[in-house]
């Protein structure tokens, strides 16, 4: 029987005082939570962080639409 997929995305961030670059966020993402979290990445950037965020958002619609056929 076939499945919707189920997107996932979880940041951890902190900062981590006297770091050139204070911020840390550890990203971990898939766009079928059935094959578990497929992804993991830690950024130090505030903008990396929202266009991997957006790339995934993108990804999660696409396979959405692709199931939708």
């Amino acid at each position: 029987m076939a499945h919707d997929p189920t997107s996932l995305l979880i940041i951890r961030a902190w900062f981590e005082e006297g770091s050139e670059k204070s911020l840390r966020a550890f990203v971990r993402h898939t766009t079928d939570v059935s094959a578990g979290l497929e992804h993991a990445v830690t950024l130090t950037d505030a903008d990396a962080t929202v266009d991997l965020v957006r790339l995934w958002l993108r990804d999660a619609l696409s396979v959405s639409l692709q199931k939708a056929r």
